[in-house]
């Protein structure tokens, strides 16, 4: 839905058969989702020039928690009742 309305269409036109779209308002429309991601990665590169080292890693934090990675890194674990299985179904040709 977000697309929808970032392209200048809302989700009930595409839903009732708005699908035949003028080429150069897409083009438009797809210069404009640009510019707008390029605004938002210009803010982001000031702001971590001009705000202090702990206001930004809040900034940061805050955007990684609802991009939804984790704070603390997972530890990968050796699953060796899986790679055996694995090695079983390699030598069967499975």
């Amino acid at each position: 839905m977000e697309c929808a309305v970032r392209l200048g269409k809302t989700q009930i036109e595409f839903e009732r058969g708005y699908y035949v779209m003028d080429l150069l308002d897409v083009m438009d429309a797809f210069k404009r989702v640009n510019a707008q991601d390029t605004l938002d990665d210009l803010n982001v590169a000031v702001m971590s020039h001009t705000t202090s080292v702990e206001d930004f890693k809040r900034f940061a934090g805050g955007l990684q928690k609802q991009a939804g990675y984790g704070t603390e890194p997972s530890e990968s674990k050796f699953d060796e009742s899986g790679f055996k299985q694995l090695q079983m179904k390699l030598k069967l040709g499975i």
